[in-house]
């Protein structure tokens, strides 16, 4: 471990902080810290992306083919669809994009930086927005932070950084000046590898190096963007394989990486797209893989383009081959193709799940990716914390004893000397430390004491920090060391965590209580720590967190003289002093949070640092069921088949590492689960990205709140519930569609090759068609917000495209009994049988009760009930189904629109006739709703 702290200098940068103008300046020349990927899409790109859609692009094709042969109408109505879709599919995405960004606003990115006070010279530490770092500032690091930009080390003390996000690679590397000279040496070296000294060149080569690098043709952009492939190696390879040399040097820090542990002072090297990760965003946005929802959606739209290619041709062939005229069966096979054509989907799809996000922002819920809704609406295994979510993470301060469980002022002393000069990750105990100390203890020991107490902070004034050694997680503990001022042979290193731990690495215990010296214990008052006595530390240690108490462990280390560095080797040979006892009480709104989440079927799991005995305690009090309690060394050795099945049957896993966290949900997502993590800690991050929602707030750390999908701006479980309901709400609306869509266009099939195979005549012109297709559509733009049935709510649900094929086998060809039926009424009560009777009449009809039963669909696939009586849609689908239903009856008789579309009045008899099949159509749909259910189960 690397303690060293002298300085590194490097060629072109400065040897002092940047001044407030000199910052203003590089701001103008570098431009903002922010990478483009994600952030301010600009509004023409959106626009192409709602234009230059496959939907659109096959729309266009097909009526470009009905310009070229001079059906002129039907290509207007293609183009005002196409125009329709792109219009609202924009509008909804650059309502949503701004919202987003809007919403991400108000989440903190702040940065520790030093600048020289302009005037006086005088060197201070701020906090600034990350977008305003420039090249040379100097950046303050500590564990949890991302690091903001490229950095070379100036000074450090136990750095540990993961470049997970950049390597893959797990295991946390340690970062360190390097001198000039080891530098040189080593890119002289003729036997390593070669490796750029990024050093010796300024920003402004940097741009110039890094824009050049980057830059692709137009050529290969435009075949990966459209076709997917590669030609090639390409730049952000090469980017790659020169990185890998530069992500081992020990100096250099990268954006995108993160601080695990140990302080640092940095400058910048480069920010935004200059930086190896604003190279790469756009390479790591592509490579993302999709989840099941995104891979749904696609698989739906490529069942509709086979469908399309296994239709058309056949009903291009029949109507050419048995009927007369090979223009007007091309011209009914692709009104055919536009009818199979959902360009509603993802207009659809997109308003719904920005709909979701909205509801969810009112709750002060921001979400970072759309699909992240219907993750949290899937959910039903929810990891989480214990400390701010199930407790007020509000930590006092109720007790300090010596290790024969009598008050006792020693521990309380030595904590505030650990507290107060702990430089970095400060815990609320530190805080409560502090606070307790300030607020009480002085008036206390006045009145109690006969000696002289000094004021705290003539107290902390007589001290020198000497150094630090840093809190992490599988040590779990801090110290600080510690000399008098004035007089060398006063040296202590005070150190204090985690009672297990604590007592490892004593051994000796001291029962003194403050004395004249204020600062070291008498002699006397040191006895050996037996295994008994170690025994008995550890029952009290349990008996206080039984009654939900946090209980910290103090001990101390006196030196002579200080040894030449300090490492995790000079915390042994401690003496223990005694304990302190935190409460943080649970939250009143926990235990209906953990009650509502049960009844929405979400299993609740606490996967905490803390002891498992005051983990349960607070499980108690919240009535979360707890099954059974895994401690971090019940996880040790154990295969994936034995974890998952621990992981399946426990409520509580106590004192974990971060890696642990982790596996914990693998193990859960491979037993089939969705699982939800919540969490805000440096420990947390690696769980956030397992998870298949990560959620975090906006006071958690850096790392935690970029691994996160979702971010609360109160930490609130209450919240989380209200996401799982809206998360299942976006679901199922967002499935309707997907179901109506390919139930319907399933039934299409059989009807098309039925009228096609059979009839001597087009049953619809093309532009019937066209029309009947674009009425339909606009009927469902109100399907975001409808509402589902409250039992659809309760459940969980995860896409399953086998359920999607088989609701499409089982409810679609029902439709197509009714469009045959109404052929053979036409066909033998009218008499229409030949071109010559009266055609137009049949294709009226048949336009009319297509266009009537399709939008009827809506309400008897919305809901598994029986639709108007037992659940009813919302006021816009209702009032979206009766204006497309009354246009489709009135169309006959404007005269306007009926020579337009070649139709005619219907016929008295007709009517009677719609209606009845209108009723015989819900009725039947009903019935295959219930039997659909009793086979399988389920409502889509």
């Amino acid at each position: 471990m690397n303690t060293n702290n002298r300085t590194a200098q490097h060629a072109n940068f400065p040897l002092s902080p940047l001044s407030e103008t000199q910052a203003k300046e590089h701001l103008v020349t570098y431009g903002y810290n922010e990478i483009e990927t994600g952030k301010k899409t600009p509004w023409y790109k959106v626009l192409y992306t709602a234009l230059v859609h496959p939907f659109n692009i096959l729309l266009a094709i097909l009526a470009t083919a009905s310009g070229i042969i001079e059906d002129f109408d039907t290509m207007a109505i293609m183009l005002v669809m196409v125009t329709l879709s792109s219009v609202i599919r924009f509008h909804q995405e650059w309502k949503s994009l701004r919202a987003a960004q809007s919403l991400l606003s108000m989440v903190s990115k702040k940065v520790k930086v030093m600048r020289c006070r302009d005037g006086t010279g005088s060197v201070e530490e701020m906090e600034i927005d990350t977008a305003l770092l420039v090249p040379s500032d100097w950046v303050k690091l500590e564990p949890g932070n991302l690091i903001p930009a490229d950095l070379i080390i100036h000074s450090s003390k136990d750095l540990y950084i993961s470049q997970a996000s950049l390597t893959g690679e797990a295991i946390p590397v340690e970062k360190y000046t390097v001198s000039r000279e080891a530098i040189d040496r080593s890119s002289s070296d003729e036997s390593k590898p070669h490796t750029e000294i990024l050093i010796d060149r300024s920003p402004e080569q940097l741009v110039h190096q890094r824009r050049k690098k980057t830059r692709r043709t137009g050529f290969k952009d435009m075949v990966k963007n459209i076709f997917g492939i590669q030609t090639g190696l390409e730049s952000s390879d090469i980017d790659r394989l020169e990185m890998k040399a530069d992500l081992d040097r020990p100096d250099m820090c990268y954006m995108g990486t993160s601080v695990i542990s140990g302080v640092a002072t940095a400058i910048v090297y480069a920010t935004g797209p200059r930086t190896y990760f604003g190279m790469m965003a756009d390479d790591i946005a592509t490579r993302r893989p999709q989840n099941a929802f995104q891979l749904g959606v696609r698989r739906i739209s490529w069942i509709f383009f086979l469908t399309m290619a296994c239709l058309v041709p056949p009903v291009f062939l029949l109507q050419g081959l048995l009927h007369s005229g090979w223009t007007d069966a091309l011209l009914f096979s692709l009104s055919v193709a536009v009818g199979l054509t959902p360009e509603m989907l993802p207009m659809i799809v997109n308003t719904t799940l920005a709909k979701g996000a909205y509801q969810l922002a009112k709750r002060k819920c921001i979400v970072k990716s759309l699909d992240a809704v219907v993750n949290l609406g899937g959910m039903d295994v929810l990891c989480t914390d214990k400390t701010g979510t199930l407790t007020k993470s509000v930590v006092t301060l109720t007790k300090h004893v010596n290790p024969l469980g009598m008050e006792s002022d020693l521990p309380l002393h030595m904590a505030y000397l650990n507290s107060y000069f702990q430089a970095v990750n400060s815990s609320p105990m530190d805080t409560a430390v502090l606070l307790f100390y300030d607020s009480f203890y002085f008036q206390k020991s006045v009145v109690s004491l006969s000696v002289d107490i000094p004021a705290d902070e003539n107290v902390t004034g007589r001290f020198e920090k000497i150094d630090e050694i840093p809190f992490d997680f599988e040590r779990r503990k801090t110290s600080v060391i510690l000399k008098e001022k004035g007089d060398d042979s006063k040296n202590i290193l005070i150190c204090k965590g985690a009672v297990d731990e604590m007592l490892s690495c004593c051994t000796r215990i001291s029962t003194d209580n403050l004395n004249e010296d204020f600062f070291i214990p008498n002699d006397y008052a040191i006895t050996d720590l037996t295994s008994d006595l170690h025994n008995r530390l550890k029952e009290f240690a349990e008996d206080q967190s039984r009654e939900g108490l946090r209980i910290l462990a103090v001990a101390y280390k006196k030196f002579d003289k200080f040894p030449g560095s300090f490492d995790v080797s000079c915390e042994n040979d401690l003496t223990f002093v005694g304990f302190l006892a935190f409460l943080d009480p649970p939250k009143e709104s926990a235990a209906q949070a953990i009650r509502d989440l049960m009844i929405n079927n979400v299993n609740v799991k606490v996967l905490t640092g803390d002891s498992s005995v005051v983990c349960q305690k607070i499980c108690e009090e919240i009535r979360l069921p707890v099954q059974q309690v895994v401690t971090s060394s019940d996880l040790d050795g154990l295969n994936d088949a034995e974890l998952s099945d621990l992981a399946e049957r426990s409520t509580i896993f106590s004192k974990l590492t971060p890696m642990q966290k982790a596996d914990i949900v693998r193990a859960l997502r491979r037993n089939g689960h969705i699982v939800g993590f919540l969490g805000d800690g440096i420990n947390d991050s690696t769980a956030l990205v397992e998870a298949d929602v990560g959620i975090s707030v906006d006071s958690g750390t850096d790392i935690a709140k970029e691994s996160a999908d979702i971010i609360l701006l109160e930490k609130d479980l209450g919240v989380v519930v209200d996401g799982v309901i809206f998360g299942r709400s976006t679901y199922g609306n967002t499935l309707k569609y997907i179901v109506m869509a390919v139930s319907s266009n399933f039934g299409n099939v059989f009807s098309m090759l039925v009228a096609s195979s059979w009839l001597p005549f087009l049953p619809m012109l093309p532009i019937h068609v066209v029309v009947q297709n674009l009425l339909y559509d606009i009927s469902q733009i109100s399907i975001p917000w409808d509402h589902m049935d409250p039992e659809f709510l309760i459940v969980p649900h995860r896409w399953s495209m086998k359920s999607v094929l088989r609701f499409m086998v089982w409810i679609g060809p029902w439709s197509s009994v009714f469009d045959i039926t109404t052929f053979l009424y036409m066909y033998y009560y009218f008499g229409i049988q030949t071109p010559d009777n009266d055609v137009t009449l049949f294709q009226t009809t048949w336009f009319t009760v297509g266009l009537l039963t399709q939008t009827l669909i809506v309400h008897m696939i919305r809901t598994p009930k029986i639709p108007f009586i037992q659940s009813t849609a919302s006021l816009p689908v209702i009032l979206m189904t009766v204006i497309i239903m009354t246009i489709g009856i009135v169309i006959p008789f404007i005269p306007l629109f009926r020579n337009w579309l070649q139709m005619v009045v219907l016929e008295s008899m007709v009517y009677p006739y719609v209606a009845g099949a209108l009723l015989s159509y819900a009725i039947a749909a009903q019935l295959a709703k219930v039997i659909y259910k009793r086979l399988f189960n389920e409502w889509f």
